[in-house]
């Protein structure tokens, strides 16, 4: 996978694309502020990063969707992406087209397909087969899958990154990433079998084949016993629960003989056994279940029905207390009476009160109402009585139904005792059954043995090629060899250290220098020369194994202000990218960099693709013959987008 354009799209449909050949280096040389930073951003972007973190400003506020127009070996796919609102740092809304050739659209792309779906489409696209790295017992962190996002961590060397003193790779520095790293580098190396993940699979499938071999066998052992000593055994049972005669003694004879013997009874049944009463006892149990019922209703209207009658008599002992209220008006002369006089004193009232006479006549109602109270009260105690003796009737029944169910359940206590012994006798015969047929089947349990040595056999094999130390010694080996590239570059660059064997440290990944009297790494290197020129022999040697070894990694390498240690950014403007003002040493370092550069993509040519973005403009007929676009005056952005 390379990379032919990356496109933008603004706002108004315009657009804008940066060309790049494949298998050559291709560079854009320019002064700050012009977007160059930005590229990495925007394409790591439309190659399926979850965020998006293009700098906030003219290329934000401009852009409507990015695009990316990428080459495989065999057609071409143009992957693009909307521009997030800018409250949001990423959206899900996607383009994917995919064809022989695949021209970039001339207008802004209409969705139809997710970030998620993208990442999936590149994983499978570049080869990255179905794959687990499988922490170790005891560490609690997840298996991990490589992917495409993982395979990116060495195609990008930011202006922070390349030339930094702790971390090599894109994006190291995030949490956990030092830990993924280590964990999917093997797998990209192919220190790790591509087929591994199918091998652990069929691991774990011939330990579950192997665990019900043996529980197959343990059965068989199991249930066949000791031979003779087992069928004894069982005759034993068989006299004890009446399947034979009790008298009979079984010694000294051979196994076939107590087969013999033992096969009537295998298919031993037993007789029906009736139970007596057995249709009048379901037809008392269901008549008992209705008087119960019935009981519990009559229970309950009982308790109803005094509960009433407690109401109504509170309700007449309230009325009678009215009544004696009420009766003060015999207290006073209810004739003639003036609302507005006091009917005690005679004297005025500012407000009026009820008269006499209405008093008296709801004196009057209040009678009424208690003479109806207690005329009520010997019905209701009527209508209990008839209750409580219909209750007493069901109760009787009641008792009655029970006796008689017992003494049916009595009658069929032998009855159940020869079912309880059938019980048994089925159980001895159905053991006998098991037993004779494993003997009939198989006289002897060799085949469920070798059924056993077999899957162990297989999964011995499986482990050994599973093994993890095979596993690290394929890495070491692949390390060494990727160190002894690094070493013979480092020799040409004649860089502090050069002359010392180097080598790339997974563990801690780091580049450590073996000097004769310690190990030096890379944080431990003075000189921000050394760390730039460390962090390309690294990505050049890693890409060199990935496609000589034809690894699923794109075939790329982006690198952003490789001269920054040399150039002076700030005086650009007066500069405008020339290196006449460095030192001899200064300029023949930056030219063997760029030689290195230059000599390994031709090497590998047309199987690699280098992206460099810079302030410098080396007088150097290779540079210049790889600029792709000049930004000095120009930018990413075009000046009627602004």
């Amino acid at each position: 996978m390379q990379i032919l354009e990356i496109v933008l799209y603004s706002h108004k449909g315009q657009k804008r694309v940066v060309n790049f050949e494949p298998g050559k280096i291709n560079i854009i040389t320019g002064s700050s502020g012009t977007g160059k930073s930005a590229l990495i951003e925007i394409v790591e972007y439309c190659l399926g990063r979850g965020k998006c973190l293009v700098p906030e400003g003219i290329i934000r506020d401009a852009v409507s969707w990015y695009g990316i127009r990428l080459k495989f070996e065999s057609d071409e796919v143009f992957i693009g992406r909307a521009n997030p609102a800018k409250s949001a740092l990423s959206t899900n809304a996607s383009y994917l087209e995919i064809g022989s050739v695949v021209p970039s659209p001339d207008s802004i792309p209409a969705a139809n397909t997710t970030n998620d779906a993208i990442s999936d489409f590149l994983t499978q696209k570049v080869g990255i087969s179905p794959n687990i790295h499988t922490p170790p017992i005891g560490q609690t962190r997840d298996a991990l899958e490589a992917n495409i996002k993982h395979a990116l961590f060495y195609c990008f060397q930011q202006q922070d990154e390349i030339a930094s003193k702790r971390y090599l790779f894109h994006r190291q520095s995030e949490d956990f990433m030092k830990q993924t790293i280590k964990d999917t580098l093997p797998y990209f190396l192919g220190a790790i079998q591509e087929d591994r993940l199918a091998l652990e699979q069929e691991f774990a499938r011939s330990k579950r084949e192997l665990k019900k071999a043996e529980q197959v066998l343990k059965e068989a052992e199991l249930i066949r016993g000791d031979g003779v000593s087992k069928a004894v055994s069982l005759l034993s049972e068989a006299r004890e629960v009446g399947l034979i005669d009790a008298a009979a003694r079984y010694q000294n004879i051979t196994l076939f003989e107590l087969v013999k013997l033992l096969q009537p009874l295998s298919v031993w049944k037993p007789g029906e056994v009736e139970f007596p009463g057995a249709e009048k006892l379901t037809q008392l149990q269901m008549e008992l279940h209705q008087t119960r019922i019935e009981y519990n209703e009559k229970t309950e209207a009982i308790r109803a029905a005094k509960t009433f009658v407690n109401e109504a008599n509170g309700y007449a002992a309230e009325m009678q207390q009215q009544e004696f209220r009420l009766e003060s008006i015999n207290l006073f002369n209810t004739d003639h009476h003036d609302s507005n006089t006091c009917p005690l004193c005679s004297s005025g009232m500012t407000r009026s009160v009820p008269s006499a006479a209405a008093i008296k006549q709801s004196l009057q109602n209040v009678k009424a109402n208690l003479e109806t109270a207690v005329k009520e009260r010997p019905r209701l105690r009527e209508y209990i009585d008839n209750l409580e003796k219909e209750q007493e009737v069901l109760l009787k029944r009641l008792q009655e139904l029970s006796q008689e169910i017992d003494g049916i359940f009595r009658e069929q206590s032998a009855a159940r005792q020869l079912r309880d012994l059938n019980v048994r006798r089925g159980r001895v015969a159905g053991r006998i059954s098991l037993w004779l047929e494993s003997v009939n089947l198989d006289n002897d349990i060799t085949k469920y043995k070798e059924a056993v040595n077999q899957a162990k056999q297989k999964v011995s094999l499986l482990e050994g090629q599973l093994d993890e130390e095979n596993k690290q010694e394929r890495l070491y080996s692949i390390l060494n060899r990727i160190g002894i590239q690094m070493t013979e570059w480092s020799n040409n660059l004649n860089l502090e250290h050069s002359g010392d064997p180097v080598r790339f440290d997974l563990t801690n990944v780091t580049v450590v220098i073996d000097r004769e009297e310690r190990p030096i790494t890379l944080e431990r290197m003075g000189s921000g020369q050394n760390w730039v020129a460390y962090h390309l022999l690294v990505h050049l040697a890693l890409h060199k194994f990935f496609i000589q070894h034809g690894r699923p990694v794109p075939r790329f390498l982006f690198l952003d202000q490789p001269t920054q240690v040399y150039y002076p950014r700030d005086e650009d403007s007066k500069l405008l990218g020339s290196l006449n003002h460095l030192v001899d040493d200064d300029k023949l370092a930056v030219k063997r960099m760029f030689d290195l550069i230059f000599n390994v993509v031709e090497s590998l040519s047309p199987n690699f693709q280098v992206i460099i973005t810079d302030h410098a403009d080396l007088a150097d007929t290779r540079f210049q013959s790889s600029i792709v676009e000049r930004w000095r005056g120009d930018a990413l952005i075009p000046d009627e987008w602004r």
